[in-house]
């Protein structure tokens, strides 16, 4: 099929926009829309399918079967998450054109789905490596300040790249005697999150040199924005650019020698890594980063199994 991405190109099954707007999140129905043509081009290039009518059981087994073998990029194997990922969306758009009298059954509903077994773990950073690389970020220019403040918000809280960057100013309050941000997660669910003393003291900071600048945040603001744009520079009122994000913490990283890739869900992985590694129950972990299941929660434990660890010595016959 040449390098042309499978999504991009044309097939004959119609597309129910009314299942993606279903979703409240905007990732949520672009990764569902990318998932969904992938498939439906993959079965009208390789089995020549024109119709969800003609769609059965064994067509979702050999499309399995080609994710796992060489679904991937440049022909790899797909990631067994991703491979589970794809069929739980391609699932649940068969339970939509089930519902709307589009499909008799869902073709998808019996078959057998990969283990969640992470291929390739999130680089998680040691504590000592967050202190060198917040201490590597320049305090004395507006980016700077911006930067350690966003940075500092990535590992003390575990939010999600997206739940920080649409945060408004309104969303950062008191409850009582604590300092918390509201957010929207995965799903539109809208949570809050208590923040460390270190990260309001470098939010207020952030806050009160935007003040100086003249810029003072309403409640309708944008919490994060860009400390300046190229292509319109009036137009400052705005959240940073999900690409950016991973720019800033690209750069410290390489500025503090890490030969490793660093990304915010590096941050995230470090957040939940060290809160097990404190001694936090598991429970209480998946809680605070909002996993549906502890099994998620589970895949970012880095600590060692040591025999004296054992619950065995719990027991006191």
């Amino acid at each position: 099929m040449g390098e042309k991405k499978l999504e991009q190109i044309a097939h004959p099954f119609t597309i129910y926009q009314e299942f993606f707007d279903n979703f409240n999140s905007r990732h949520t129905r672009s990764s569902y829309e990318i998932d969904i043509r992938h498939f439906l081009t993959w079965a009208h290039e390789e089995l020549n399918l024109a119709s969800y009518d003609d769609l059965e059981r064994s067509h979702i087994i050999k499309y399995r079967n080609w994710l796992q073998e060489a679904g991937g990029r440049s022909g790899q194997p797909c990631a067994p998450k991703t491979v589970a990922r794809k069929l739980a969306a391609l699932s649940s758009y068969s339970d939509f054109l089930v519902e709307t009298s589009v499909l008799e059954f869902n073709p998808v509903s019996s078959i057998k789905r990969p283990r969640r077994d992470v291929v390739s773990p999130t680089n998680a950073l040691s504590g000592e490596q967050v202190r060198e690389l917040l201490l590597a970020i320049p305090m004395d220019t507006p980016a700077g300040i911006l930067h350690r403040a966003l940075l500092m918000m990535f590992f003390t809280t575990g939010l999600r790249k997206s739940e920080i960057l649409n945060l408004k100013y309104k969303d950062y309050r008191e409850i009582n005697e604590y300092r918390v941000l509201e957010f929207v997660g995965k799903g539109g669910k809208i949570g809050q999150k208590v923040l460390h003393p270190e990260c309001i003291e470098t939010l207020d900071l952030y806050i009160e040199n935007m003040e100086k600048l003249s810029r003072k945040l309403d409640r309708e603001d944008w919490l994060f924005q860009p400390s300046h744009n190229p292509t319109n520079p009036d137009r400052l009122n705005k959240p940073l650019n999900p690409k950016t994000i991973n720019e800033i913490i690209d750069n410290y990283a390489r500025k503090i020698g890490l030969n490793f890739k660093v990304t915010p869900h590096s941050a995230r992985a470090t957040f939940i890594g060290e809160l097990l590694e404190q001694g936090v129950d598991i429970y209480a972990v998946a809680r605070e980063v909002n996993h549906s299941s502890v099994k998620t929660t589970q895949e970012y434990d880095k600590r060692k199994k040591k025999l004296s660890d054992s619950p065995v010595f719990k027991l006191k016959f």
